[in-house]
């Protein structure tokens, strides 16, 4: 964290030298959506066998899932170089588990033979980051680097059962009972900016988002990522 606060500040001394004397477009405000593919990495916190064999288990029968990152924004322009990007964003981040088989002693035709899990977690999360724009035409390269704190709302549980018969069902709970309420995810995004008109911009920048805190303590913990194609449209106040 502490590099990457210095690499932001470093960024801001070197355009505010350099600033245009008239940049244009210094506050604008926008919404964006992004789908993104989640999942999560696991720790062995304790050094057991057993945590290993809980997380091989776990690597074995767990895939990524699709989730999603959304929300509004305003970004403040120092120059046609640097902004700075703040807002707030819901987003939905998780994992699943593969199809199971399930088996009884004695068979019992009355039980579903199959179930996968589907784990989200949903959080409200307050963006800063320092955005990079580098060109003078409608079409502008722009990469920007920050974090995002996270505050948990919840974590749901969805178990999709399939029967003998064809039959299908879907249970879900939710709690976020013994998680941690925050989360801090640093991210990192390149992509491009198209101005559509002088107050219209359209975003389109593969992002990366790390989550640095575990899930719960426990012998084997989690971390949360996601990785997406966030799109955004921007209008420009002034």
């Amino acid at each position: 964290m502490k590099r990457l606060l210095f690499f932001i500040t470093t960024f801001i001394s070197l355009s505010v030298l350099g600033q245009d004397k008239n940049p244009t477009q210094k506050i604008l405000i926008g919404f964006n959506f992004s789908p993104d593919y989640s999942s999560r990495t696991l720790k062995n916190n304790d050094g057991s066998p057993s945590s290993d064999l809980v997380i091989k288990s776990r690597k074995d029968n767990e895939v990524a899932k699709f989730g999603y990152t959304t929300g509004l924004n305003v970004c403040f322009n120092f120059s046609q170089l640097l902004g700075f990007e703040t807002g707030i964003q819901f987003s939905n981040k998780g994992f699943k588990t593969k199809s199971q088989d399930l088996t009884y002693f004695p068979p019992d035709p009355s039980l579903p033979t199959k179930a996968k899990t589907v784990y989200a977690y949903q959080y409200i999360g307050i963006p800063l980051k320092a955005k990079f724009s580098f060109g003078k035409s409608k079409v502008r390269f722009v990469s920007s680097v920050g974090f995002m704190t996270n505050f948990l709302l919840n974590v749901k549980q969805t178990s999709n059962y399939e029967y003998a018969n064809g039959k299908t069902e879907k249970k879900s709970q939710s709690s976020k009972s013994g998680f941690k309420t925050v989360d801090i995810s640093p991210m990192i995004s390149v992509g491009i900016d198209y101005k559509l008109n002088n107050k219209i911009h359209l975003l389109a920048e593969p992002t990366f988002r790390y989550g640095v805190v575990t899930t719960k303590d426990a012998p084997v913990t989690e971390t949360l990522w996601n990785a997406g194609l966030n799109v955004g449209f921007y209008y420009a106040l002034k």
